[in-house]
C-alpha cells in the first residue's frame, strides 16, 4: 500500500531485518525500528526526547533527572505526530558521539540536550543510564536501559 500498512489477522514474523546500508539512515533522524506517532510535538531530527506527563514530548538531557530516567525516543522529524518518534532501533542521531568505540555504549549529555555522549556524565545529580550502542559512522542502536543511577 502507499501508505507503508498492512493490514492481518495474524502474523508470524521469523525475524526483524535492519540495513544498515539502508537510505533511510542516511540523515538525522533516520530510523528503523519500533516508531510511535503521538503528542504533536515540535522536535528536532535526531534529537533525544523524553514522554513527558502530558503526552508531548521534551528534550532529554543527563543533568534533568525527570528528563533522564523518563520514556525516550529519537525524534524522525520536525513534529511528533507527523514523522514519529523511535523508541527503539537504528538511529542516526543528529550528534555523532564519535568517540564511543563500534560496539560501545552511549549516554545522554549533561550539557546539551537532546544529544548522546560517548563518556558517560560525572557531575552531582547527572543520570547514568546507557542509551544505546554505535554500531557506526552516525549509526546508534537505541535502547535505552530501564536502569540508571545519579550521582551522588
Amino acid at each position: 500500500k502507499a501508505d507503508n500498512l498492512v493490514t492481518m489477522v495474524t502474523a508470524s514474523i521469523e525475524h526483524r531485518l535492519f540495513d544498515t546500508g539502508s537510505s533511510i539512515l542516511a540523515a538525522d533522524g533516520g530510523a528503523i525500528g519500533d516508531i510511535v506517532k503521538f503528542g504533536g510535538t515540535g522536535t528536532t531530527a535526531g534529537k533525544v526526547y523524553y514522554l513527558k506527563t502530558d503526552g508531548t514530548w521534551g528534550e532529554a538531557q543527563a543533568n534533568a533527572v525527570s528528563t533522564a530516567t523518563s520514556s525516550l525516543a529519537v525524534a524522525l522529524g520536525s513534529n511528533s505526530t507527523t514523522h514519529g518518534m523511535c523508541l527503539r532501533g537504528l538511529v542516526h542521531p543528529s550528534n555523532d558521539p564519535s568517540t564511543a568505540g563500534i560496539g560501545h555504549p552511549v549516554y545522554l549529555i549533561d550539557t546539551h540536550a537532546g544529544r548522546m555522549s560517548a563518556t558517560a556524565p560525572d557531575s552531582t545529580d547527572d543520570v547514568v543510564r546507557i542509551v544505546g550502542y554505535r554500531y557506526g559512522t552516525d549509526l546508534i542502536y537505541f535502547n535505552p536501559s530501564p536502569d540508571f543511577i545519579v550521582h551522588a
